[in-house]
């Protein structure tokens, strides 16, 4: 139950997070976490080389991090 009120809790700053990157770095970041593609098949999906796609994906996962900050609310509820 705790994971459930924690997700609840920090889904609006996901929400954020997200709509605050380049549209290019969500794409990515969106096929690979929710759609489950691999780096080739975003490639393709998007007609950008696989470098690119590590590169957008790396920078998304940053900033959404960064703007989540260094916290985990699941841990600090296990605390």
């Amino acid at each position: 139950m705790a994971a459930g009120v924690s997700a609840q809790a920090v889904r609006p700053a996901l929400v954020s997070a997200l709509a605050a990157l380049w549209a290019r770095d969500r794409d990515v970041l969106l096929l690979i976490a929710w759609c489950d593609l691999t780096y080739e098949e975003v490639a393709r999906a998007l007609g950008i080389p696989v470098g690119t796609v590590r590169s957008r994906l790396n920078r998304g996962r940053r900033k959404v991090r960064e703007a989540l900050g260094d916290t985990n609310p699941i841990l600090e509820e296990e605390a």
